[in-house]
C-alpha cells in the first residue's frame, strides 16, 4: 500500500502558482541598513509621486516581510505607483499596513487605486482593528484588464508621521488551475493506472510464490 501511494504521488502533476505582478513588493531591493531610514525619489519598481518614498529598516517598527518597509508621509503626504501588466482576469490585491507606533491615529492612513479607479482606503484613525499598532493585512478582489497603474497614497494629517506599508501582492485568481488539480490530465491518469497495475501484479506474484 505504501508503494502504491508513493507511485501515485510521483505521478501527480506540478501546478504552477499564479505569479505576483508587483515588483519589489516588500522593498528589499533597497540596501537600507538596520536602524536607518532614507527618503528616495523612487525605488526599484515604484515611482515616487510628490515627496518621495521613505524606506525604513527597524525604525519606528519592523517589517512584516524581510527587513524593509515604507512610509508615504515622508516630509508630508506623498504617493507611489507601479505599472502592472499581465493577463486580464480577477486578481487578489493584498498588502500589510500598520499604524506608526506612538502617533495619533489621525495622522495615519492609506488610499489605493488601480489606473485611477479608487479601490478603497484604510483610515487607521477609525479602524478599530488597527488601534493596537500591529501589522494588519488588507485583501480585495479586483477586475484587471491586463494593464494598469497601482497607486498608494498617504492620507490623514500631513505631518511626516504616517502609516507603514509592506508586502504588496497582486496575484491572479486562476480557476483553470483548480479544475486541473481536481481532474488529472490523460497522461497523469495513465501513470496512475500503470502504478495500480504494477502494484496488483507485484501482489499477485507474492501470492504465487507463497
Amino acid at each position: 500500500m505504501k508503494k502504491l501511494i508513493i507511485a501515485m504521488l510521483m505521478a501527480a502533476p506540478f501546478f504552477p502558482a499564479a505569479a505576483n505582478l508587483v515588483t519589489n513588493g516588500s522593498f528589499e531591493a533597497t540596501a537600507q541598513g538596520s536602524g536607518s531610514w532614507s527618503i528616495y525619489p523612487s525605488v526599484s519598481g515604484w515611482t515616487g509621486i510628490g515627496h518621495g518614498i521613505e524606506v525604513r529598516n527597524n525604525v519606528a517598527g519592523s517589517a512584516i516581510d524581510g527587513h524593509n518597509f515604507v512610509e508615504l508621509d515622508t516630509t508630508r503626504n506623498s504617493s507611489m505607483a507601479q505599472t502592472l501588466t499581465g493577463d486580464a482576469g480577477t486578481y487578489l490585491l493584498s498588502f500589510w499596513y500598520q499604524t506608526r507606533p506612538n502617533t495619533s491615529k489621525a495622522t495615519n492612513g492609506l488610499s489605493f487605486s488601480l489606473d485611477g479607479v479608487d479601490l478603497g482606503s484604510v483610515l487607521l484613525s477609525s479602524d478599530a482593528a488597527a488601534l493596537d499598532y500591529n501589522w494588519h493585512q488588507y485583501t480585495s478582489l479586483v477586475d484587471f484588464d491586463g494593464s494598469g497603474d497601482l497607486r498608494f497614497n498617504a492620507i490623514g494629517t500631513s505631518d511626516s508621521y504616517g502609516s507603514s506599508l509592506d508586502n504588496i501582492e497582486f496575484t491572479a485568481i486562476v480557476p483553470e488551475l483548480q479544475i486541473a488539480a481536481a481532474v488529472p490530465e490523460p497522461g497523469t491518469t495513465a501513470l496512475v493506472l500503470a502504478a495500480l497495475a504494477a502494484a496488483g501484479l507485484a501482489s499477485r506474484r507474492r501470492k504465487i510464490q507463497s
